[in-house]
């Protein structure tokens, strides 16, 4: 190959690359979520209009960093390790929805829970994190999957890892108390690969008391799907868009959605109400 073809193809190399960069999200919500238009209201976020979350593997996408996760019986650390064994430490990492790293536990085994933690970073590169009483109690422990997600200052996109363990409790195994319930789970369809909003109404587990939601990281509420065969590992995590029914007795949240491959789901709400909360529907996806 001669200099002048060799010169047409670095660029022609060169400009892929380029426009493939540029078509990347740059912000956290841009890659959980497709168009990130937020909408304000009350001093809390809201997703866009335009706005839908995706089912994403981490470990498809094959993001450079490889996640190492440790779990004590009441706490565990996590590693984030760069492609060149070095680890991410706190300075390197920028804040997005109100923390720096977001892990999602799916439990597998054992008990079904879940839980959204927020590990902090020592000095060393360790990001350590305590499992909270609520999540403790009657949970015998188990198969633990953990998806992680964060922003590195320095390239401004958010990496997705995942990584796997098994978690020891002594604890006799017993349900997840909810203080609170989902009243009804509607979606406008369940095809795979449609654009659904999931709409979601609440109720105080009170007999007449009206559910108030309170912010949490920066919203009124988070969800996250995961499929119920472990085998499928991946995850969509959620924001409500903003409906008009958020601040009722009985509240109602929306969350968009491009519908994963068709098979049973389940849908976890995490809510504060005074505390966190978390609640759990089934949702099963079809051709």
């Amino acid at each position: 190959m001669n200099k002048r073809r060799q010169l047409i193809l670095i660029s022609v190399l060169a400009l892929g690359l380029f426009a493939l960069l540029k078509s990347l999200p740059d912000t956290h919500c841009a890659l959980l979520h497709v168009d990130h238009q937020p909408v304000l209201d009350r001093g809390l976020e809201f997703c866009g209009v335009n706005e839908q979350a995706n089912f994403y593997s981490p470990k498809d996408l094959q993001f450079p960093v490889k996640a190492e996760i440790k779990f004590n019986q009441k706490d565990g650390e996590l590693r984030l390790v760069k492609t060149d064994g070095k680890l991410y430490y706190d300075y390197e990492i920028g804040i997005s929805h109100t923390q720096k790293v977001h892990l999602h536990l799916k439990q597998n085994t054992g008990r079904n829970d879940y839980i959204h933690l927020h590990p902090v970073s020592d000095d060393f590169g360790v990001w350590r994190f305590k499992f909270p009483e609520e999540f403790l109690k009657g949970n015998p422990g188990g198969a633990l999957q953990a998806y992680v997600d964060f922003v590195p200052l320095r390239s401004g996109r958010t990496i997705l890892a995942e990584a796997y363990g098994t978690w020891s409790n002594e604890s006799e195994l017993g349900d997840r108390v909810s203080r609170n319930k989902i009243v009804s789970l509607n979606t406008n369809t369940y095809k795979t690969g449609e654009s659904a909003t999931l709409r979601v109404k609440l109720a105080s587990g009170g007999t007449s008391q009206a559910l108030k939601l309170k912010p949490i990281m920066g919203t009124l509420g988070h969800a996250v799907i995961f499929s119920t065969d472990p085998k499928k590992t991946g995850y969509a995590h959620m924001h409500p868009s903003l409906e008009g029914q958020e601040y009722e007795s009985q509240p109602t949240l929306a969350f968009k959605l491009k519908l994963p491959a068709a098979g049973d789901y389940e849908i976890w709400i995490n809510i504060d109400d005074g505390a966190n909360d978390y609640l759990v529907a089934p949702l099963r996806v079809t051709n």
